[in-house]
């Protein structure tokens, strides 16, 4: 934990043990803590909801709320927030039950200095990022398990539909500009159009399944991103989405192929735009790039709907989509997935339930002399 203000909610009605945390948390000379207070489980949970908190000091026992059920109540609401329990003499093995129901640690009134308080503040941030960086990276092998299994399957089932698929194509185009009746004609024309809609699917297959290879050429993902953007300005503004970029002038260029990235960052920005136009028919979209150590890092912030912790396991695996029928193939974030995973990158998502997403892509940065010389 760095030397940089600390973002503390101190959830406690007791006013003389607020002013004690607050006496010792100002007594640290190596980190300012910015602290907040609520005094209601209900004022706790609306502060969390409109404010960025980095750790969060729970009394379990509040006016409107008693025992486990405050930390049940709290947890649901930001279970990526490092929680620190304090409890009574009497009651430390709620303290325990607490641990074991998401909290990173526990304090008991009376028995906790400036040192210890420190500490453990501390330590409850560190395990919590340990913890989520645990998951995302058990989260990314499982799908790179799951998507490597079904690429090979994929690769048989394309190759075996395009063949029939580009004579369904072909004749029923044929067909629509052949000297027959009107009626037969729009069947020919729905035809063709279904059949072209089943070969796009098959080439977001294959893309998934990476057999497309790379064409690198040396690019910046700022300019790729303007001509992403510029790309699909229209059905932004039809959309009501308002977007606004924030890009790193500063940014590296990269070996990558352009073409792929691109529909990378497509994919995202139409998957953001759909999400805040369904929910509540507008919506802002922010996109930022910046180096971070060796890595460019892209990112989309959306206000959207949010995705429930139930679906963020399953959101780049083929198929799986959270829209009714007919509002999408359940492809595009998997093939986002294999596009930059074949760039030796990564990609992540954070979100909550009524509060947007964030979806991140980081590509390594390649110079063009170290590629040539590795090809």
């Amino acid at each position: 934990m760095s030397s940089k203000s600390v973002s503390t909610l101190l959830v406690e009605d007791n006013p003389g043990d607020r002013r004690l945390i607050r006496e010792m948390l100002a007594e640290v000379s190596s980190i300012t803590f910015d602290v907040q207070y609520a005094d209601r489980l209900q004022a706790a949970i609306e502060y969390l909801g409109q404010n960025k908190v980095e750790v969060i000091l729970l009394d379990l026992g509040l006016p409107d709320s008693q025992g486990l059920e405050t930390l049940r109540k709290i947890y649901a609401q930001v279970p990526e927030l490092p929680i620190v329990v304090l409890t009574g003499l009497n009651d430390e093995m709620i303290g325990v039950q607490a641990v074991n129901e998401g909290a990173q640690d526990y304090l008991i009134k009376g028995q906790v200095d400036t040192h210890l308080l420190r500490r453990t503040i501390r330590y409850a941030i560190e395990r919590k990022q340990a913890e989520q960086r645990e998951r995302r990276l058990q989260l990314q092998l499982n799908l790179s398990s799951r998507l490597a299994s079904l690429g090979l399957m994929v690769e048989g089932i394309a190759h075996e539909i395009n063949n029939p698929l580009t004579s369904v194509i072909g004749f029923a185009q044929m067909l629509a500009y052949a000297d027959i009746p009107d009626d037969a004609r729009e069947d020919a024309k729905r035809v063709s159009e279904n059949a072209q809609r089943v070969a796009d699917i098959m080439k977001n297959l294959l893309t998934f399944a990476r057999q497309q290879k790379l064409r690198r050429t040396y690019i910046n993902a700022n300019d790729l991103m303007e001509a992403t953007l510029e790309m699909r300005a229209h059905p932004l503004d039809d959309s009501n989405i308002t977007v606004t970029t924030q890009l790193d002038s500063t940014l590296p260029s990269t070996m990558a192929d352009a073409a792929l990235l691109q529909q990378a960052f497509l994919n995202l920005i139409v998957n953001a735009e759909t999400e805040m136009r369904l929910a509540h028919g507008r919506g802002n979209l922010l996109i930022m790039t910046e180096q971070k150590s060796d890595m460019i890092q892209v990112s989309f912030t959306d206000d959207g709907p949010g995705i429930a912790p139930a679906n963020l396991i399953h959101l780049f695996d083929p198929f799986f989509s959270t829209r009714g029928v007919g509002q999408g193939t359940g492809l595009g974030l998997s093939v986002c997935y294999g596009i930059v995973t074949e760039h030796n990158g990564r990609i992540d998502v954070r979100s909550q339930l009524g509060k947007g997403s964030v979806f991140t892509v980081q590509l390594p940065v390649v110079a063009e002399e170290i590629y040539a010389e590795a090809g």
